[in-house]
């Protein structure tokens, strides 16, 4: 809780990041190279996220990192900056005085010089600074990965660590992209952490890239084990949580296909509730509300759908009734909770006939944009 306070003061404070989040976003690396012997590797995404990782480290600890800029308000000339310096989180604390974000004495840090050269090139040459020994290694870093949502880039099934992992695994997303279309989620690899032995592929994906963040933890099925949930769309691209979820059966994690958004676990009767909101205008233009819920009973490993409910609402009048058929297969239709005003802009679960989408009881051309 302290890393994600501090993470949104870091934002808060310097109102430079979303200028920097958005001309950075579209890039990620991942270089490898040596501390005192021991393999590292170190995962960037400029500006927004940065943790490296001993590769002998049976639990594949992240130590999580802060870039330099924002601790002194100058991301917007980091172009102009003659070195990457990088600092351990353990060692940044909140002064209970004004708020602001500060460093111990002791702190650690990577510290690259570029040189005038593109910060991000194929090395990253410099020394990693260990405050509690302090002492200082030299370090070069060659880079391994580069992820760069432009349209002219395109690469298949390039492997990308995942934030979140449990006491065994660790999980990769992976991402191919074509010319001239987006990034996408394509699978997510499994891997023992004591000895990087690739253990699942799950495959014929087709997801939005969310960078370190593709997957999340959480034992939905209530038997003490971490089950698997991976997001389907970027972040804050619809309305509500929309996961795909996977169980974890005995080291295995098997697709439950689970309906909905914002998908309810309830441990008492070990049930699932999963639900669509529809939201449209009738002939009159009053809004209208049409949500369809899915409830599923937990068996072996397994939920089973036991029965779909819909209820329809006019938001103006107040009207609340059970769907007809015809509501309840055009909500099926229609657009997924996507809050936006443009009936024109489509999801990738939305693709119909020629692209086609569902609105106001009729199809119309749809453009897909999944962000």
């Amino acid at each position: 809780m302290k890393n994600i306070l501090l993470a949104l003061l870091l934002i808060l404070s310097f109102p430079v990041f979303s200028t920097i989040y958005r001309t950075t976003y579209s890039a990620t690396y991942a270089y490898k190279g040596y501390i005192e012997n021991k393999e590292v590797t170190l995962y960037l995404s400029p500006y927004l996220k940065a943790f490296w990782v001993y590769k002998d480290d049976h639990k594949q600890i992240q130590h999580a990192l802060s870039y330099e800029c924002y601790l002194m308000n100058s991301c917007d000339e980091v172009s102009q900056q003659n070195s990457l310096k990088l600092y351990d989180d353990k060692d940044i604390y909140l002064d209970e005085n004004d708020n602001h974000p500060k460093i111990k004495d002791s702190i650690s840090y990577f510290n690259f010089n570029h040189n005038g050269q593109t910060q991000f090139n194929q090395k990253l040459v410099g020394y990693w600074f260990d405050g509690k020994k302090n002492q200082q290694y030299p370090i070069k870093l060659q880079k391994e990965l580069e992820i760069i949502d432009e349209a002219d880039a395109e690469f298949n099934r390039l492997e990308l660590l995942q934030t979140n992992s449990s006491d065994k695994f660790y999980f990769t997303a992976v991402l191919s992209k074509k010319k001239k279309e987006k990034i996408k989620l394509v699978g997510v690899n499994v891997y023992d952490k004591s000895n990087h032995q690739l253990m699942q592929k799950i495959q014929n994906l087709h997801y939005s890239y969310n960078q370190f963040d593709s997957i999340y933890l959480e034992d939905i099925n209530f038997d003490g084990n971490l089950d698997l949930a991976i997001k389907k769309y970027a972040s804050s691209a619809r309305i509500g949580a929309n996961y795909d979820y996977y169980i974890n059966d005995k080291g295995k994690f098997v697709a439950t296909n689970l309906w909905g958004s914002d998908i309810d676990f309830n441990p008492k009767d070990k049930s699932a509730t999963g639900k669509k909101n529809c939201y449209n205008y009738n002939e009159k233009q009053q809004r209208i509300l049409t949500t369809i819920q899915s409830i599923y009973h937990y068996q072996k490993y397994k939920y089973i759908n036991i029965k779909n409910s819909c209820q329809f609402k006019n938001i103006d009048t107040q009207e609340h009734r059970k769907c007809n058929e015809e509501e309840y297969n055009a909500c099926l239709l229609n657009r997924n909770n996507i809050d936006r005003e443009n009936p024109h802009v489509i999801g990738e679960d939305n693709i119909l006939y020629k692209n086609m989408v569902w609105y106001k009881d009729k199809f119309i051309d749809g453009v897909v944009d999944d962000e």
